[in-house]
């Protein structure tokens, strides 16, 4: 906390300082009844390590333990990337505050993960006899080729390093004033499942006074996308969705047609909104706790159906 009513956010660590956080997340869809499902829930332990200092930088890096999807035993796509996952090691170079600057050890990560995959596949197809593995349409190599195409490419890996590593340290060097609200635009990635391309979003972020005080601070986010911005993601996801249970021979132009022709038939909306918190310990620069809601909502005719997805992110031991 500054005199001038404005605080701070520095990482103050040193080398061998660790936190260890428990993360979760859940996606429910909210039928137009008001009836809820839950398509997806999900934990993991991630460990943050300070590996190294200098004056002008941290390397900070971080792995996983107890990767859980409620959705391994049906999916065996998920399954792989678990076992995948529990292997991963993350080594991010941050500047003197704490703000991410580059993965140091890319290629060393693809390389590992190209090692890793095939004794994940191996792993999960021991638990299918022979004849699962055939009704299902699954080979050894199919799923190592399918899989590595899928997360070795730098970019990908980049990604998803970076969505769990930066929204820990997304203030890290922000000083912000206490009574003022700000903006920025930035790019979302792949905002709906099945989808590619980024999204620009108007991203408001203010300190919450109240809950803010000389030992942590509270910092709260809130965007909103509308039907405008967001249909063609939807569109997107839906013919992905679409074209896994076509038929080898139903032509593609015909089934984009026809979606197309019943989005614009039943007057289809959709809109997305996302608020966020994070909270910071100011002595050391730690998130304590992070804790997101995005919701999904899709209006037709009919009546409107939501998805809702959260996540949780607290530290358990530093």
């Amino acid at each position: 906390m500054m005199p001038d009513s404005t605080v701070q956010v520095c990482a103050y660590w040193h080398k061998g300082d660790r936190a260890v956080y428990e993360c979760k997340s859940s996606t429910v869809k909210i039928e137009q009844d008001g009836t809820e499902t839950t398509s997806k829930a999900a934990s993991e332990t991630r460990i943050f390590e300070v590996i190294d200092e200098t004056e002008k930088s941290y390397i900070l890096q971080t792995s996983y333990k107890d990767v859980f999807s409620s959705d391994l035993s049906l999916s065996v796509g998920a399954a792989v990337l678990s076992q995948v996952a529990e292997g991963i090691v993350i080594q991010t170079q941050t500047n003197e505050f704490g703000t991410v600057q580059d993965i140091v050890n890319l290629d060393e990560l693809t390389e590992s993960m190209k090692r890793t995959i095939p004794l994940s596949v191996d792993a999960v197809l021991a638990k299918h006899d022979k004849k699962t593995q055939k009704e299902l349409g699954l080979t050894r190599q199919g799923l190592i080729d399918t899989y590595t195409d899928l997360v070795c490419r730098p970019e990908t890996i980049v990604s998803a390093c970076l969505e769990d590593v930066a929204p820990m340290l997304h203030y890290h060097g922000a000083r912000l004033r206490l009574d003022q609200e700000y903006s920025i635009t930035q790019e979302l990635n792949s905002p709906l499942p099945n989808t590619t391309g980024q999204l620009p979003i108007d991203m408001h972020f203010w300190v919450d006074e109240e809950l803010t005080d000389s030992t942590h601070v509270l910092i709260c986010s809130y965007f909103k996308v509308d039907s405008d911005a967001l249909m063609p993601f939807l569109r997107e996801s839906v013919l992905a969705a679409t074209k896994t249970v076509l038929p080898e021979d139903q032509p593609l132009d015909e089934m984009e047609k026809e979606i197309d022709k019943g989005i614009a038939e039943s007057h289809m909306q959709a809109t997305m909104e996302q608020f966020t918190a994070t909270e910071i310990h100011l002595a050391s620069g730690w998130t304590t706790q992070w804790w997101s809601k995005r919701r999904v909502t899709i209006t037709t005719d009919e009546g409107e159906t939501q998805t809702v997805e959260e996540k949780e992110v607290i530290i358990v031991d530093e």
